[in-house]
């Protein structure tokens, strides 16, 4: 689709996005007209989109399609597709005209990508085809001729049609007169009626041979009685910045939050944190994120050479000297961090969140609640019926092996006490509790990097309990019942060891080979 920079390829990526485009946001889409071939292996279509409770115009478009046939059953199956929507946020009209015309003098003066333009047609060519030539040959009146007297040509570059042949042919030579004589316009694909009434044209555009990027485009025209152009319909695709995936991003939080209003609280919290982790003064201790301060990285260094406590509890020589309530704190927090890996079914080809889960259980490592929050804001409600489970085939070999891992609570929750032991009795030379938790105190005093591990971790307790639900719900579970209420208690409000419990304990995903 051409609000996005790169295709989707395959079939599951067009799944994916699919559901995304599906997920929680009330659209109609109206198919206003359709182009099929003599062979039916292409099809441009004519389309609008709109909201389903808006009253603003929708938003249109043109599509091209190839088809193939499948082996087994016989039926057309689409192969490619070329999606090309009109400007969603006001339409450049004139402006890239001028922009054009500028970058034409200086071709034009140089001579740089100027090559004679082919512009021969066949004489059996559409009536569309012989358009295109001619204006690749700047035969304006040729390319007027084209047109019936009455057409209505819609630019989808302009807020207006052009409307009667006088006026786009007024439109024409302006476009004319901005684009270099070594501009030309390809055709890609058509797709054709078998009485020549319907054209369907897939196109870009070249500068002395050479395809220039973001200049790919769609047209659907129609054709009078006496085979002159009627009604033209040109859509190119955006320019440099494809917003299709943030527009996407942004009206799926939207509808969520106005589906879940309860979406809004990781959504906020997430907002909040991030400005008064990263950018406040005088709110949490320390420099902010933006100062770049020394102390601030070094300190963030040692903390991660004695990940998990491996450097210091093996003694190796280059593991730093760090406050041990402080490494408590940081293992202890990443140990809760990863035992969210244990919710991978949560992502899936059928359930294909805004934010992918693996992605966003890793980058928790770094960066914990930045990551996580969003998450919870974002992602995809299990819709499954009453009785439906997930299976452990409807995984990834990641999610089922790790994310199905029935020792992952026991062995994290395993290495989140060890941190809590080390903290207590761990660096001797630190004294006693009472000592290093005075020392913690005079250091989380003036560290943002340390206070900012107890944000974390108060936000973790908080939002833990999030996915239990969903996650008892892809087993089976109904979450009234009794039978696992006191589970699904101590997994949503005992923090990090109800986690762990409820990992080591849950229902395990059915498999189809056991049913």
């Amino acid at each position: 689709m051409e609000l996005r920079s790169e295709p989707f390829r395959g079939k599951s990526q067009v799944r994916r996005h699919m559901l995304k485009v599906i997920d929680g946001i009330s659209v109609i889409c109206e198919l206003e007209d359709l182009i099929v071939d003599i062979d039916g292996n292409k099809i441009c279509a004519r389309w609008g989109i709109s909201l389903g409770n808006d009253d603003t115009p929708p938003l249109r478009g043109c599509s091209f399609y190839t088809l193939s046939t499948n082996p087994e059953n016989g039926q057309k199956m689409i192969q490619t597709a070329f999606d090309v929507p009109e400007p969603a946020f006001g339409k450049p009209g004139d402006v890239g005209l001028n922009i054009l015309s500028a970058a034409s003098s200086v071709i034009e003066k140089t001579g740089f990508g100027y090559l004679n333009v082919s512009t021969e047609v066949d004489p059996g060519s559409s009536v569309v085809e012989r358009y295109f030539a001619a204006w690749n040959r700047r035969d304006m009146k040729a390319a007027i001729a084209c047109f019936a007297e009455d057409c209505d040509y819609d630019d989808a570059q302009y807020p207006e049609a052009f409307v009667g042949k006088e006026n786009l042919e007024r439109h024409l030579l302006r476009v004319a007169d901005s684009l270099p004589r070594s501009f030309a316009f390809v055709v890609d694909d058509l797709a054709v009626t078998k009485n020549r009434r319907k054209i369907g044209v897939r196109w870009h555009l070249e500068n002395g041979g050479e395809a220039l990027p973001f200049t790919r485009g769609c047209s659907f025209y129609t054709t009078n009685g006496n085979g002159l152009i009627q009604t033209g319909f040109d859509v190119p695709e955006p320019a440099v910045i494809k917003p299709g995936s943030q527009i996407l991003a942004i009206s799926s939080v939207g509808s969520k939050v106005m589906a879940e209003p309860i979406r809004s609280l990781p959504l906020v919290a997430w907002i909040l944190y991030i400005y008064v982790v990263f950018f406040s003064d005088g709110i949490l201790p320390g420099a902010n994120a933006l100062m770049l301060e020394q102390r601030t990285w070094e300190e963030v260094r040692d903390l991660s050479i004695n990940f998990f406590l491996v450097s210091p509890l093996l003694h190796l020589p280059f593991s730093p000297v760090v406050h041990p309530m402080l490494e408590g704190i940081f293992n202890l927090l990443l140990s809760w961090a990863a035992m969210f890996a244990g919710f991978f079914s949560d992502e899936r080809e059928d359930k294909s969140n805004l934010l992918p889960m693996i992605p966003i259980v890793a980058g928790m490592q770094f960066l914990t609640s930045a990551f996580f929050l969003p998450y919870l804001g974002t992602r995809l409600s299990e819709k499954l019926e009453v009785g439906q489970v997930v299976y452990k085939e409807d995984l990834g070999s990641i999610e089922r092996t790790l994310g199905e891992f029935r020792g992952l609570g026991a062995l994290l929750g395993g290495v989140g006490t060890g941190a809590i032991v080390w903290s207590l009795f761990g660096r001797p030379e630190f004294g006693d509790f009472s000592e290093r938790f005075a020392s913690l105190i005079d250091l989380l005093s003036i560290d943002r990097v340390g206070s900012s591990f107890v944000v974390d971790l108060v936000i973790f307790g908080l939002f833990q309990g999030w996915l239990v639900d969903d996650d008892l719900k892809r087993r089976g579970v109904d979450i009234t019942d009794e039978d696992y209420g006191a589970l699904r208690m101590i997994a949503k409000y005992f923090p990090f060891f109800g986690l762990a419990i409820y990992l080591t304990a849950r229902p395990e995903l059915p498999s189809r080979s056991e049913d």
